[in-house]
């Protein structure tokens, strides 16, 4: 028995989920979330539901913690 697949299911879609970034949106009425590429980052899309512009935060500089956090993290565990 074959198994039909729906139009557009992960497998087949370019676009997947490991490559969107989900943000909710900041208008208080709405806040909806919202799914945009990689390469949005840094940029501002618009909510498609209200219409509000939102900035794409920019990837952070790697994993690694700030000087000043690490020093915070020493005084607690001290």
């Amino acid at each position: 028995m074959r198994i039909k697949r729906r139009h557009g299911s992960a497998d087949t879609n370019p676009v997947t989920a490991t490559s969107l970034i989900r943000i909710m949106c900041p208008n208080l009425s709405c806040q909806r979330i919202l799914a945009v590429p990689e390469g949005a980052r840094g940029k501002v899309v618009r909510c498609r539901v209200c219409g509000m512009n939102v900035k794409i935060p920019a990837r952070k500089g790697g994993a690694a913690a700030s000087p000043d956090e690490e020093k915070g993290s020493a005084r607690k565990s001290a």
